[in-house]
C-alpha cells in the first residue's frame, strides 16, 4: 500500500503533468488534446474514436465524400471538441471525469495530451475553431478484418476466421450477445468483406499523402495487417518517400502466424525503411 501511494504522489506533483492539466483547465474542465491529435480508425466497419475510452462511432459517407479526413474529423466529433473548447465535458468521455471527481490524480486527458504527439500543439489546438479540421499525429488503423486466427478474446469484427466460426456454430451464449453476428449488424459493426469495395479504405487513401506529412506515430492493426494488401501499399508508400520528420514511429500489430514468405516480405521491407 505504501509503494502505492508513494508512486502516485510523485506522480501527481510531477511537474511536466501539473502544467498540461493547468494549461488543460485554462481552456475548459473538459479540454482534451487527444480529441485532436490521435485516432483508432476501423476502416472495416467504418468506425472511427479518438482516445480508447470513448466507444466508436459510424464515419458518415457522405462527409468522407466532401472532406477525406473525416475518417477522423466527423462532424459528431468535433461537436465534442466544441463542447471542450467552450469549458464543457463530453459525455463520452466520462471515464476520466470519474477518475477526476473520485480521486486526486491524474485522467488519460492529461496523460494523453502530455504526450510528445500531443503537447506540442497546445496553442494551435487551443485556437481552432471547433468546425476546423486538423490531421492527428497518433494513427491506429485496421484496414481490414481479414485474420488467420480466431482468439477467444477477439472476434468477428476483427477476424475473417471468426466470422466463419460464427455462422458455422453460433455465437458465444453471452448475455453481452458477444461474437453474435446479428447483433454485430445491427449495431453497425459487421465489417466489410475484404475483397469488397470499402469506401473508407479508398477515403484513407485519398488523406493519406497529407496525413502522412505530420504523423509521429502511425500503428496499423486490423484483422492480421500481413494480410492486408493496404499494408505493403503503406510500407512502400514510406519507403518511395521518406517521412519528412525523419522520426515516424511505426508500428504493426502482428500475429505473425502468417506463411514465412510473407514474414520475408515484411523483414525485408522494414528493414529498408530504417536505412
Amino acid at each position: 500500500m505504501s509503494v502505492k501511494k508513494e508512486a502516485h504522489e510523485i506522480s501527481f506533483t510531477n511537474p511536466d503533468y501539473l502544467d498540461t492539466k493547468k494549461k488543460l483547465d485554462s481552456v475548459g474542465c473538459g479540454m482534451c488534446l487527444a480529441k485532436w491529435t490521435q485516432v483508432t480508425i476501423h476502416l472495416q466497419m467504418g468506425q472511427t474514436h479518438s482516445c480508447h475510452h470513448p466507444s466508436t462511432h459510424r464515419i458518415p459517407v457522405g462527409e468522407l465524400k466532401r472532406n477525406p479526413s473525416a475518417l477522423h474529423n466527423t462532424l459528431y466529433k468535433k461537436q465534442r471538441r466544441k463542447e471542450m473548447l467552450e469549458g464543457k465535458r463530453p459525455a463520452e468521455c466520462d471515464y476520466c471525469w470519474n477518475v477526476e471527481d473520485n480521486s486526486t490524480g491524474f485522467s488519460d486527458r492529461t496523460f494523453k495530451s502530455n504526450e510528445t504527439w500531443s503537447k506540442p500543439h497546445f496553442d494551435e489546438i487551443k485556437n481552432l475553431h471547433w468546425r476546423a479540421d486538423f490531421n492527428p499525429r497518433y494513427v491506429e488503423v485496421a484496414f481490414s478484418n481479414n485474420c488467420n486466427f480466431k482468439c477467444s478474446y477477439c472476434g468477428p469484427s476483427f477476424s475473417s476466421a471468426w466470422v466463419q466460426e460464427a455462422k458455422e456454430h453460433g455465437a458465444y451464449p453471452t448475455d453481452d450477445k458477444f461474437n453474435d453476428i446479428e447483433y454485430l449488424k445491427s449495431q453497425g459493426k459487421m465489417p466489410i468483406h475484404h475483397k469488397e469495395y470499402n469506401p473508407y479504405v479508398e477515403a484513407f487513401w485519398k488523406w493519406w499523402p497529407d496525413l502522412y506529412n505530420d504523423l509521429h506515430t502511425f500503428r496499423i492493426t486490423g484483422g492480421e495487417p500481413l494480410m492486408a494488401k493496404d499494408t505493403w501499399k503503406v510500407l512502400d508508400y514510406i519507403i518511395e518517400h521518406p517521412n519528412p520528420n525523419k522520426k515516424l514511429n511505426l508500428a504493426i500489430n502482428s500475429n505473425l502466424g502468417v506463411n514465412d514468405k510473407l514474414v520475408d516480405k515484411f523483414i525485408e521491407k522494414i528493414k529498408r525503411i530504417e536505412d
